[in-house]
């Protein structure tokens, strides 16, 4: 790799040289924005007599590769969208140039052309351009330099960002006073130019760490570069063309930094599933998800862009009406207008088991009338939907268990829905449904309109009235100013004022009308004679008692409001399922929570089963026998080849009996003729690899939590940036010395639990005096509580909860690790109080600086000093680590951690810590770190340093690439350092 400052013009200048935007770039996607900051730049540095201005970096490939007419190509890697929109600058220019020669003297639009900014003026074809963009762009721009050099050719419109920004550009220049001075500016443009050499750099991990200047990277960008960077050339064209391409055009042309980013992440939480997906960890999950089914293997490419692209037929038919069948079109545009975004996930794993068979259209229909009739009937009842993300992740995976056990997805789904009787993700039961439509406000109802239009449509199911076009409204019957009105009060009564505050905005008293504005505040009678859109004309069932009663009053509204609601209790039914039905789809209590169901890809990498493996079943006295392929599917001895071991089983079944049902593959095939079955593979393989998977997944849904709680954070700080935790437990600053509050997630017993960890043994002692009042801080948190005693080894004040710690449950327990934690803090403050009391005002410096950083004075901390760390395998080196933009509570939380080092012998280690507005300045020397046994505690000559804990040396290369992290105490008071290799 080399690098180095370079001028544009002597980029864009080179001779016998064109630049090539490969196809996993992202399209242009520069707009005003961006083009504006340019121009700026570019006119500020033509304006000064002197000087340059830099522009960010270009990163460039050398393939060595030359044309038959000796012209080498230059992949450009990053840098893409700046070049592309000098290149348009440019374009503009030199037609200024060519139409008003008088104004722009500096250059000629002969120069422009001759010196090859942007053609080669005697090349032919492809080396003809300066610049290819990839697909989508290519065709523009090329016509844009074609039309420069012949006005008569004329503009490709395919990509309007091209178009719009030239026509910005020609705009400010002819707006501007001097427009040398942009030329001038253009000349002065320096960037940092940066050649890799084709197979010896990696420039897949130059491009995820650089994005200098323009448009963030959306995950898409990443992800499709991942997928395409490295690739031979025509394999990168191959795949974009046939797969890419085809992804991008069922998505949406413009679906980049949203849409797309959006479906990825819907699809991982698919194939994550119980596991819900944070943005953040999308495209982390998407690497691990390539790895983990060998789709990084070479010719494997393909087979991944295939499912991408399944999943995103399914979810263009969810989430923009794509879908060809006319039934499922309508059901799917219901629950689109709902606007519940969470539900696509379950969605698309649905869609995908109507694909292959395992659900037949009869019962995808039913599902999604469910899962509607599920959604709105939350919605009229004000359930909260924060905890919807990870139910329905929940119940992806439990119904692939359903699935793959040859159960029935339909009835599993409604039982699953019916058993969350009681908890926050209940369906509202027909009484409290009914109960809410009737007496609610519907006007302010965010679905008040899509009440009206289904209960309205629901007459009309052969022949559905058209709703989309924005002419309809709702209308008040008993209008909102009625009391304005001398015949409305006395139709209302002497009750009037309670009786149209209760019921002016429910169901009862609002219709749907074309004529809001006419019929507004008239009486009854006016509203029913009006020539345009009087209720005597109407013709929506919903309204046809106004063409009944004559007068319009209490009686009328809850009549009308009690048939709207019972009408609205068949358009939206709840299942019905026998108790026991329901109870057998009930998972256990108590149990480890449901894991990610592994896919066969992820099954054969772990346990090493290649292609051309034989797969072995008996069926009905039959052998069976079938190979798994080059691309981890399995072939039958007919040819056919299937992606899962359930759909291979299904099919061998469906061959044999000339029916269809589903089959458990994982149950139904052997690994080798003696071999164990697939289930027992996956089940050693899900024991290795799930636990840590899912208390990282824990762990970061907390802190998200958390990070939403306002008390927390006030008391805590924001958890946000924490590192990564596959541990079952967390710990957390208290402000002082001696103590900290700790968390627990222990999924092999069920339990969670919170507690107050002492090395200080007189803040313990304290405590336990306190026990009657401590205890009574946790009276209404439903655990339960334990004491060390103060001259054990450890001491602890625990409160454990065993629980049922299903990822469905998630929220609730995070909830109740908050009201602990908190409880916690405020059991530390009662040892604060007493302590401040006592000691007459005086505090510690450190106490000092923790309460400094809980009150708001968030003073930065300004250094750390440096440290040798020595160890046979290893050398680590901290040396002037800046923390200069971190306040003193974010460096205790960054210091304070879990995390500890042992087996690792250190002489002559110096630490330096702490600093926070020159007030503390602490070093220590230590001879020697004696290496320790797991979990022991070795003591120095003297005893006054401990070193704590352990974590293997090899296990602090591999996880913190060289961070380390060091946990000491001197005396009592733990002293912690970080430092960054």
């Amino acid at each position: 790799m080399n690098a180095g400052p370079q001028s544009i013009v002597s980029l864009l200048t080179s001779a016998n040289q064109r630049m090539v935007i490969p196809v996993y770039q992202r399209a242009y996607s520069w707009d005003e924005e961006q083009c504006r900051q340019l121009w700026d730049d570019i006119v500020a540095v033509g304006r000064r007599s002197s000087g340059t201005h830099f522009t960010g970096s270009v990163v460039m490939v050398l393939g060595g590769e030359f044309s038959a007419s000796g012209v080498n190509k230059l992949l450009i890697i990053d840098g893409q969208q700046r070049i592309t929109t000098l290149s348009l600058l440019i374009a503009a220019m030199a037609e200024y140039a060519r139409e008003q020669p008088e104004k722009l003297t500096h250059v000629s639009y002969e120069e422009i052309i001759d010196s090859g900014y942007l053609v080669l003026k005697y090349k032919k074809g492809e080396d003809h351009y300066r610049l290819t963009l990839s697909q989508g762009d290519e065709r523009t721009l090329r016509s844009v330099l074609d039309h420069l050099e012949n006005p008569d050719v004329k503009v490709a419109s395919e990509s309007h960002r091209i178009v719009d920004n030239l026509a910005l550009f020609r705009t400010w220049l002819n707006n501007i006073d001097d427009s040398n001075v942009v030329w001038d500016g253009i000349q002065r443009l320096e960037i940092v130019a940066i050649t890799l050499s084709q197979g010896q750099d990696n420039p897949q991990l130059i491009f995820e760490s650089m994005n200098s200047t323009g448009k963030d990277l959306s995950t898409a960008d990443l992800v499709r570069n991942f997928v395409l960077m490295g690739l031979p050339m025509d394999e990168q064209e191959n795949l974009y063309a046939n797969y890419w391409r085809t992804i991008e055009e069922t998505l949406g042309a413009d679906s980049y930094d949203e849409v797309f980013d959006e479906f990825l992440r819907n699809w991982l939480t698919v194939i994550n599933a119980p596991a819900s997906i944070a943005t953040r960890d999308v495209y982390r999950l998407f690497k691990r998800h390539v790895t983990d089914n060998g789709y990084d293997k070479p010719g494997q490419m393909a087979n991944l862009l295939k499912e991408i692209r399944r999943y995103a037929e399914h979810y263009a038919c969810i989430a923009s009406g794509a879908c060809e069948d006319e039934e499922l079109r309508v059901l799917l545009a219901r629950i689109r207008a709902l606007d519940v975004t969470v539900v696509n996930p379950l969605l698309m794993s649905l869609f995908e088991d109507y694909r292959d068979g395992a659900l037949s259209h009869e019962d995808f229909s039913s599902i999604l009338r469910t899962t509607e009739s599920y959604l709105f009937r939350r919605a009229a009842c004000d359930v909260a939907t924060n905890s919807l993300n990870k139910f329905f992740s929940s119940v992806i995976a439990r119904l692939a268990t359903v699935r793959e056990d040859g159960g029935d997805i339909r009835e599993a789904f409604e039982a699953i829905l019916l058993g969350e009787e009681g908890t926050a993700r209940r369906m509202p039961s027909d009484a409290e449904f009914e109960r809410a439509l009737r007496t609610r406000d519907c006007y302010a109802f965010k679905r008040g309109f899509y009440l009206l239009t289904t209960l309205e449509n629901s007459y009309h199911t052969k022949d559905p009235l058209d709703f989309t076009g924005g002419t309809f409204t709702i209308e008040h019957i008993m209008p909102q100013n009625a009391l304005a009105s001398a015949e409305w009060r006395e139709t209302l009564g002497p009750d009037c004022e309670s009786i149209h505050e209760e019921l002016v905005n429910t169901l009862g008293n609002l219709t749907l009308t074309a004529y809001n504005p006419e019929l507004s505040d008239a009486s009854f009678a006016e509203k029913k004679a009006h020539l345009k859109g009087g209720f005597d004309k109407d013709y929506l069932v919903i309204s046809k008692e106004l063409h009944e009663v004559e007068a319009w009053g209490e009686g009328a509204i809850r009549k009308r409001a009690a048939r709207l609601a019972a009408r609205a209790l068949e358009v939206w039914p709840r299942p019905e399922l026998s108790a026991e039905v329901v109870a057998s789809y009930k998972p256990a209590k108590k149990t480890v929570p449901a894991m990610r169901p592994m896919t066969f890809r992820e099954v054969c990498s772990a346990a090493s089963i290649v292609p051309g493996t034989v797969l072995f079943a008996s069926d009905a006295g039959r052998a069976i026998v079938a190979e798994v392929t080059d691309g981890y599917g399995i072939r039958l001895s007919n040819g056919e080849v299937l992606e899962s071991p359930s759909r291979a089983a299904t099919r061998v079944k469906e061959l044999a009996t000339g029916k269809r049902y589903a089959v458990n593959g994982w149950k139904f095939w052997h690994v080798g003729e003696d071999g164990p079955l697939l289930s027992d593979v996956r089940a050693g393989c899900l024991l290795r690899t799930e636990s840590l998977d899912l208390k990282a997944a824990f762990w970061a849904g907390f802190y998200d939590y958390c990070a939403e709680r306002p008390d927390y954070v006030g008391a805590y700080t924001d958890p946000s940036d924490r590192v990564e935790n596959k541990g079952w437990y967390a710990t957390f600053g208290l402000g002082r010395r001696g103590a900290h509050a700790t968390a627990y997630f222990v999924p092999r017993d069920s339990w969670i639990g919170v507690d107050l960890w002492f090395t200080d043994v007189s803040l313990y002692e304290r405590l336990v005096v306190l026990r009657r009042e401590v205890e009574a801080l946790f009276a209404d948190l439903g655990g339960k509580i334990s004491w060390r005693e103060p001259g054990e080894k450890t001491r602890e004040l625990q409160v454990r909860l065993d629980a049922d710690v299903s990822s469905e449950h998630w929220d609730e327990l995070f909830a109740w690790l908050v009201k602990g934690l908190l409880r916690m803090r405020a059991a530390a403050k009662m040892l604060r109080v007493e302590s401040d009391d006592a000691a007459d005002g005086d505090q510690s410096d450190n106490d000092k600086l923790h309460e400094s950083s809980e009150t708001g004075n968030r003073e930065p901390a300004k250094q750390l000093g440096e440290s040798d760390f020595d160890e046979p395998g290893i050398l680590i080196k901290i040396s002037n680590v800046s923390l200069s933009e971190m306040s003193a509570q974010e460096l205790y939380d960054r210091v304070r951690g879990n995390w500890r080092v042992s087996f690792m012998r250190a002489r002559n280690a110096k630490l330096a810590f702490g600093v926070f507005d020159g007030r503390i300045v602490e070093v220590y020397c230590i001879d020697e770190w004696l290496p320790v046994g797991q979990g022991e505690v070795a003591e120095p000559e003297g005893g006054r340093y401990q070193f704590v804990g352990h974590l293997a040396s090899n296990e602090l290369r591999e996880r913190y690439n060289g961070q380390l992290v060091a946990s000491l105490s001197r005396g009592q008071n733990p002293i912690r350092y970080v430092g960054g290799a």
